[in-house]
């Protein structure tokens, strides 16, 4: 009967993939089958809860295909589930995690971060940053189960892992739960650190300079788990990358946990050494991209849970609908919403948040025209613009102005006709040059976050003007 449950689970990796699979249906034990019902026990509540909303259908569908007939499926908690308590804060002032009395592990212990009761947080990184508060959607919902298996097993799967994508969309709010869970679990203490790659770099000055490498290493290399934020300011730093690559090899040979972000994938970062690259390209790499419609509303909802604003469903849209671009954005109008109502003691209404955010909004609708665009995009590919607005057919100006010219359609209100105007083309050529970089930015994840940033140029230059 255990063999009709193999099957059925090596159905279900086929759809989830190999990530969501081990991170949400390896965990879970086959116990029983009976008639027509096959039990399978989760390893907590979290877990029983998560899989009876998203992933029943799937099994039961999977198990039924194997077995040939109508199969139910009842979960249930192991033993210890229900009994376990939650991991405590250590008392010797280190990032460790904690183990019960007779020294092993609880279930809850094992338990994803955001099944563990709020207090437990490591007492060093934001408490807000946790799994619990993370809002999942179709944009991160692969780095969200990358960081969830990495956070249930650190060290054995996915070392390193390499999260990358634009500037607030939850980079550093995955590797911080990844930080919390990883402290506040497992069936021994745990040091965790996690640290900007800037502050690595000052550190290792600073220790150069008072002959104090021995305890820089020290501190570093006896960690559990090392979180790096946004590795690309190593970049160009020969001494800093040679101290990391050392110090990266004796974690990940002692099978300790390094996490890293970047808003590039690592072939992208210029001045990065070829032998760190490789590094950082040998675990998993996971992107962000900007959060659809849908994601933006319920972390406009779930924001204003956790800042206890009431929010109507109509405002939220409102402020999902007006801010696209990523999830910092709306949280500063939150903030500022919920600042302004106090100060005025007024109801949060659409009116009153349009009003309220008009500044915010204006800018951010801001459009560009169409020779700001080609002056950033050739700004950006470091060409000159009278290149870019010639007749030279070299392969890298040709795909530069094919860059200037989807922007100019995305973000302008020109007709293909008025862009082909602009560079000296017929609409024939702008309308291929569109089709061709909409598809490569659909498909090539690290193509895209290069677009999102010339994007976010332009607005940046636009909100300054104004």
């Amino acid at each position: 009967m255990n063999g009709l449950w193999q099957r059925a689970a090596d159905r279900i990796r086929d759809e989830l993939g190999q990530v969501g699979y081990e991170t949400w249906i390896g965990p879970l034990n086959f116990v029983a089958h009976q008639g027509s019902t096959v039990t399978i026990e989760a390893p907590n509540r979290f877990f029983r809860d998560w899989i009876n909303e998203r992933y029943l259908s799937m099994m039961r569908a999977a198990l039924s295909k194997e077995a040939g007939e109508e199969m139910e499926v009842r979960l249930t908690l192991g033993e210890n589930a229900a009994v376990a308590t939650p991991p405590q804060r250590p008392t010797n002032g280190h990032a460790d995690g904690h183990a019960n009395s007779n020294g092993k592990a609880t279930a809850a212990n094992r338990a994803t971060a955001a099944a563990a009761p709020r207090g437990d947080r490591h007492p060093t990184l934001n408490s807000r940053y946790s799994f619990a508060e993370f809002v999942v959607g179709s944009a991160n919902q692969f780095a969200h189960a990358a960081a969830l298996a990495v956070a249930n097993q650190p060290g054995e799967k996915y070392n390193p892992l390499f999260i990358y994508g634009g500037v607030g969309l939850g980079k550093t709010h995955l590797v911080t739960a990844i930080g919390h869970h990883i402290w506040a679990s497992g069936d021994r203490p745990r040091k965790v650190l996690f640290m900007p790659a800037e502050i690595f770099m000052n550190e290792m000055i600073n220790s150069l300079r008072r002959d104090k490498m021995n305890e820089f290493r020290e501190k570093f290399r006896r960690v559990d788990t090392l979180i790096l934020d946004d590795v690309q300011f190593l970049a160009g730093r020969e001494r800093t990358q040679e101290e990391f690559f050392h110090t990266f090899n004796a974690l990940h040979a002692e099978r300790h946990q390094i996490v890293l972000t970047s808003d590039k994938v690592p072939r992208e970062i210029p001045g990065l050494e070829d032998r760190l690259r490789n590094r950082f390209e040998s675990g998993l790499i996971a992107d962000i991209a900007p959060p659809d419609l849908e994601t933006r509303v319920a972390i406009v909802q779930k924001k204003a849970v956790l800042d206890n604003l009431r929010l109507a469903p109509e405002v939220a849209m409102y402020i999902a609908q007006s801010v696209s671009s990523n999830v910092r954005e709306l949280e500063g109008c939150l903030t500022r919403l919920a600042a302004l109502a106090s100060f005025n003691q007024a109801a949060i209404t659409v009116d009153f948040a349009r009003q309220a955010l008009q500044d915010l909004i204006r800018n951010h609708d801001a459009k560009p025209d169409v020779e700001s665009i080609q002056k950033t995009v050739a700004d950006f590919f470091h060409i000159r613009l009278a290149e870019l607005k010639s007749k030279k057919r070299t392969q890298h100006i040709a795909f530069c102005r094919q860059v200037a010219m989807y922007l100019c359609r995305k973000l302008t209100d020109s007709s293909f006709p008025t862009i082909g105007e602009h560079f000296g083309r017929d609409h024939s050529t702008v309308i291929h040059a569109h089709n061709l970089i909409m598809r490569r930015v659909t498909s090539d994840p690290a193509f895209r976050l290069s677009i999102e940033k010339i994007e976010r140029e332009l607005k940046s230059i636009r909100a300054n003007a104004a």
